[in-house]
């Protein structure tokens, strides 16, 4: 790979393949080498142009960073296969605290989570721009080497992306609430729908509440259980909510329109700085 800026993807997904296609298109990397466990993904990403070259982990070698676009419950043992041979790794993953626990991370892993998603998965999906104004929460441990974290900072700029970085307790607790809670409520509810029969005409309200209910069942399994706990701890909270509000549809008409009321000015103060 002399003369090459390469970049490792374990992982050739929509995440992993938008990443490797930005980074491309920035000059980031001029060149990516693709893993993959599934062979049809591994050649479609080559086909798309996201990945240069099918490689295995040991491809490491000479490669500039290692990008670990796996489900979450498989980030910890890729990072394992691939730290010893690059400067830089750095994962995708929509939790975080688990994967630190079970890795005890070497000083040049950065923990990543671009929050982004696209209608649809894998790389047929992937496109350069998914980043383009997308925040992208670093969660740095005490023992993470500041020039590793800079260079990765470095990475999500150059494609579009506004850094952040937190604690990885708080990104789990707030992405439990913001982005795993709702999945949950929209894999129960087109269940409940389904079971029912209803959904014959079901119209704009379902497709949007929906749309995220048809996300990859193993990435959103792996998340779901990972963050189990912050998930639970909201869903009670979510579950208390429901139960006042179905009273308020028994007897005080009032309060149910206040409390709607209250949720919609919510929503459209969020319409109106950009959501």
């Amino acid at each position: 790979m002399t003369g090459r800026r390469s970049l490792l993807l374990v992982g050739t997904g929509l995440v992993g393949g938008s990443f490797a296609l930005a980074a491309k298109a920035a000059g980031v990397f001029d060149h990516v080498v693709g893993v993959d466990l599934d062979p049809k993904a591994l050649a479609e990403a080559v086909a798309r142009g996201a990945v240069d070259e099918a490689g295995e982990p040991a491809a490491a070698e000479g490669c500039a960073a290692a990008c670990v676009a796996v489900p979450v419950a498989g980030i910890a043992a890729c990072v394992r296969q691939v730290a010893a041979k690059v400067p830089v790794v750095f994962d995708v993953g929509s939790v975080k605290q688990p994967v630190i626990d079970a890795l005890a991370p070497p000083p040049h892993f950065v923990p990543c989570h671009p929050i982004a998603g696209a209608a649809g998965g894998g790389v047929g999906a992937a496109r350069a721009d998914l980043f383009r104004d997308r925040t992208v929460v670093l969660t740095p441990t005490d023992a993470t080497d500041r020039a590793a974290l800079n260079v990765v900072r470095g990475y999500w700029r150059a494609v579009g992306g506004r850094v952040v970085v937190e604690r990885a307790e708080e990104h789990d607790r707030r992405l439990a609430m913001l982005s795993h809670l709702p999945h949950l409520l929209a894999f129960a509810y087109v269940e409940v729908a389904e079971g029912a029969g209803g959904l014959a005409g079901a119209g704009s309200g379902f497709r949007d509440f929906t749309r995220i209910a048809g996300a990859d069942a193993q990435v959103w399994a792996d998340i779901l259980h990972a963050n189990a706990d912050a998930v639970l701890g909201h869903l009670d909270e979510l579950m208390a909510a429901l139960g006042e509000l179905s009273e308020a549809m028994r007897g005080d008409r009032e309060a149910l329109r206040a409390r709607i009321a209250a949720a919609a000015r919510v929503r459209r103060a969020l319409e109106a700085g950009g959501l």
